[in-house]
């Protein structure tokens, strides 16, 4: 601030006789500019201060003859040069202070333009470099901050600074420019730079404006030839159908790597760039294409395939593709189904348009990764399935250190290919990168690949995973929500620890993560579950359950769990609702089709919940979860015999369990089989003493038989380990012979369900 304020100070004193310096506008990479009073003409302007050290290196002779040329520029899309000079030190220019903004501020806060806003400003900008090119005069420095919009009309500014920075043998070897637009030709430091050159930036800027991002990028000169070499030139239409075909053409010409292959004059580029009426037409016939396919704004990602030559990096495509899937999920108006429904469709024949039919998707994604060493390629192809037209495709080879750029960038070009929006909070949850350390990464996939195997040494496997992603990146927000889940599926019955001790330390671990990045949906809902289970506030999970909705939309996990959390509460509606929109996120999924049966139980809706029960054992027969609440539908609308019959069966197979046993139990006695329900609780009387996780399911035969007693007492035990199954003591069908007793509202008032 001390040095703004001495060079106001000097300006001011220096530029007394003509100007009034008032107060710094901002600065760019070349200048500082201050607004100021012309006070010979009453009229405000923009003083441009050189940088200090571009200004003893240009020297004052070079800058003020090439200010002079472009001085002599009059065009209505050029914005006027006024004045310049050199005040001892420090070199300066002066321009109309024009209250708009710069095409930058507005891509900034817009992203997207409209087609005929992005053309029209395209064609004055064009029209004002065939003007300045006509005489000579070659800008080199195109860019969205070099264009003022004023009243929704182009001025171009800052002609002639490029050149009087950064040409002529009496400059270092400096290239000036910005590099995500500079041409090949001025990135190679060539001495042959005409008015094609400028064609290219406008090019790239009017991708930029019909886009929503630059064709190539890279914050560095290196990046950004990096991103051309490896990437074939992009075509705006296949991020934005509206784009019309004639424009795309022009813009692809535009961005040819030699200059002998674009427009040879700027007004060539305009004219391919058509009227402001043939862009309506086009447009419209456009849109009207695009309403007639009615390609819903939804994607698939299949499971990346794994090229690595080491079979067991398949844990590391697979991960890749879970970040891609959750990246995509953070843009609300997009549907993404979730990686459980992709997950089943890896190594799959079927065809693109049969997946997308049985997924209920407008697009696809599928992929291939190689990993090898310190580097990793990913090819992503998206395809229209209806057409098997590819929307868009790329190759990126990169450090695995930049993998999460390109994460990045695969959802924003989806995004664009599917002309969906992204406000700026969604760009900024895009944009995040979840960790800089690579080993972390690493450590991270191989957890997650564990945690998704669902079986207690694989789980405890997760923990120890990500325990070390931790050590390696302490702030990985993302790897302590990992560890919530797993030990939240640990409660639930997948380790030795009771439950209410692996829900506490999933509460730790969700609160560490949301102390660390608060955005995160996944750790929301495992707060959600951890304090609805574990603490019993039913208020505070209703609270963490909306905002991990709002944060993603499509996370179905958040879905599933307060679809159930709204069941216990008899709100049905509501949980019919939610589990729908969990199950066309994840129509795959055998344990989202198990919640719906579960909902649809407790609404008392049986038949349904026999479709959906019957639909995830379809896809998983030996899937217990789906076949134990199958069991309770069927007692419920009184089809005993047929669950004795499957239960029987079940009982039959070798391994079987004492949980199979005890719906046995139930399912005689509610059809009035006491003595065979007896004798089998009998059997494992002995279990039922010792083993905590049977004592909720023991209560179904007993309440059944009459013993409530014995009922109670075993309900009183699920509560002090919280199983989960308790928290739908208001709406369960098979309590419906314990609610007349105090006992039982004792209970619920201690549950928070009164």
């Amino acid at each position: 601030m001390a040095e703004i304020a001495e060079l106001i100070e000097r300006l001011g004193a220096a530029l007394a006789a003509r100007y009034t310096i008032q107060r710094e506008l901002g600065q760019g990479g070349m200048a500082r500019v201050f607004l100021a009073q012309d006070l010979k003409y009453d009229r405000a302007v923009a003083v441009k201060v050189l940088r200090p050290d571009l200004a003893v290196e240009v020297g004052g002779t070079r800058f003020l003859r090439e200010i002079q040329i472009a001085a002599r520029l009059h065009h209505p899309h050029i914005l006027p040069l006024y004045d310049s000079d050199q005040v001892d030190d420090l070199l300066y220019y002066v321009m109309p202070w024009i209250e708009g903004e710069t095409l930058a501020d507005r891509l900034a806060r817009e992203r997207q333009l409209p087609v005929a806003d992005a053309l029209l400003i395209a064609r004055e900008v064009a029209d004002a470099l065939n003007y300045a090119h006509s005489r000579n005069v070659i800008h080199r420095d195109i860019k969205p901050a070099n264009i003022l919009l004023e009243a929704g009309h182009a001025l171009v500014m800052d002609f002639g600074i490029a050149r009087a920075v950064g040409g002529g043998e009496s400059v270092t070897q400096q290239i000036v420019g910005t590099p995500a637009y500079m041409s090949p030709e001025q990135v190679d430091g060539s001495e042959y730079i005409d008015g094609r050159s400028d064609i290219y930036s406008l090019g790239c800027t009017l991708f930029e404006m019909l886009v929503g991002e630059r064709p190539f990028k890279g914050s560095t000169i290196t990046g950004v030839i990096a991103s051309r070499l490896s990437t074939p030139t992009p075509s705006p239409r296949g991020f934005r159908e509206l784009v019309p075909e004639a424009v795309d053409a022009a813009v692809m010409q535009a961005l040819a790597t030699l200059p002998a292959d674009r427009f040879s004059t700027a007004a060539q580029f305009a004219e391919a760039l058509g009227t402001s009426a043939t862009v309506a037409i086009a447009v419209a016939a456009a849109q009207a294409i695009v309403e007639e396919v009615n390609v819903p704004k939804s994607v698939a990602v299949l499971p990346f395939e794994n090229m690595s030559t080491d079979p067991e990096n398949e844990y590391f495509s697979d991960g890749i593709t879970d970040d891609i899937i959750a990246q995509l999920s953070k843009i609300s108006e997009l549907k993404v189904i979730s990686r459980t429904s992709s997950m089943r469709c890896k190594k799959t024949s079927k065809t693109v348009t049969a997946i997308a039919e049985e997924l209920g998707v407008g697009a696809i994604l599928e992929g291939s990764v190689r990993r090898a060493g310190p580097r990793v390629r990913i090819v992503a192809h998206l395809i229209n399935p209806q057409t098997e037209q590819l929307l868009w495709g790329e190759t990126f080879d990169r450090q695995l250190a930049d993998v999460f750029e390109v994460q990045t960038e695969v959802a924003e070009r989806i995004s664009g290919a599917l002309s969906v929006a992204l406000s700026p909070e969604e760009k900024q949850r895009v944009d995040r990168k979840p960790t800089g350390n690579p080993d972390a990464y690493n450590l991270y996939l191989l957890g997650r690949h564990h945690v998704n195997k669902w079986s207690e040494a694989s789980v405890q496997k997760a923990i120890d995973y990500f325990q070390l992603a931790i050590a390696k990146d302490p702030r990985y927000a993302v790897a302590y929500a990992g560890l919530a889940d797993a030990y939240e599926l640990l409660s639930i019955g997948f380790g030795p620890k009771p439950a209410v001790e692996c829900l506490v330390e999933a509460k730790v671990m969700a609160l560490k993560a949301l102390g660390l990045d608060d955005t995160l949906a996944e750790a929301h809902t495992s707060l959600a579950y951890a304090v609805w289970l574990g603490d019993l506030d039913w208020s505070g999970a209703e609270r963490e359950f909306k905002r991990a909705i709002e944060l993603n939309a499509n996370y179905v996990m958040a879905r599933e769990w307060y679809a159930e959390y709204l069941a216990a509460l008899g709100r049905h509606d509501e949980a019919l609702a939610e589990i729908k929109s969990a199950q066309q996120l994840d129509p795959l999924s055998v344990p989202v089709n198990r919640a719906a049966g579960w909902v649809h139980y407790f609404s008392r809706c049986f038949a349904e919940a026999v479709v959906e029960l019957r639909k995830a054992l379809v896809m998983d027969p030996d899937f217990l979860g789906a076949r134990l609440v199958l069991w309770w539908v069927l007692v419920a609308e009184g089809a005993t015999e047929e669950a004795i019959a499957d239960i029987r069966k079940e009982v039959e197979r070798p391994g079987s369990g004492s949980v199979k046993k005890l719906m046995l139990a139930y399912a005689c006695a509610a059809a009035g089989r006491q003595e065979e329900a007896r004798g089998i609780l009998w059997e494992l009387e002995a279990k039922l003493v010792s083993e905590d996780r049977l004592a909720l399911l023991s209560a179904f035969p007993l309440t059944a038989l009459g013993e409530k007693d014995r009922a109670f007492q075993q309900l009183e035990r699920a509560y002090q380990h919280r199983d989960p199954g308790l928290m739908f003591l208001k709406v369960a069908p098979w309590l419906d012979p314990l609610r007349s007793d105090p006992r039982y509202g004792a209970l619920a008032e201690r549950l928070g369900i009164v």
